[in-house]
């Protein structure tokens, strides 16, 4: 018997891809409600009595997740690997500078034996 990973492998390549959309249309519209139906309960446990603010409905909940997501973060993008790439094109980049190229050709001359005559010293 064909595990359920097996028969899904078998599928043609445009079926899987078809089936994961509508997997993630379907994952997005239920966390998408889970989360107004939990913005929603706090707000409604908490605000009124902490800061004597009214109730809100289901989708006011929905609203201000929206509106916070709009705010505070993207909707779900990781920036933290565009960052790191931006980092390391600055530092490929920077080797081309006339100061770096400078800065090098004295770091071979001079800089390893003055570091090595410093850390030496400190011992």
């Amino acid at each position: 018997m064909k595990t359920l990973k097996e028969s899904f492998k078998s599928l043609p390549k445009w079926t899987q891809i078809l089936l994961f959309a509508l997997l993630a249309v379907f994952g997005i519209t239920f966390f998408g409600f889970i989360f107004g139906y939990i913005i929603m309960w706090l707000w409604n446990r908490l605000m009124p009595e902490i800061f004597g603010l009214t109730t809100i409905t289901y989708w006011q909940g929905i609203g201000l997740f929206i509106l916070a997501r709009i705010l505070l973060g993207s909707f779900g993008s990781d920036n933290s690997n565009k960052s790191e790439s931006k980092k390391i094109k600055k530092v490929a980049h920077a080797s081309a500078d006339p100061d770096w190229v400078r800065y090098n050709a004295w770091w071979e001359k001079e800089g390893k034996e003055a570091f090595e005559h410093y850390t030496n010293d400190e011992e």
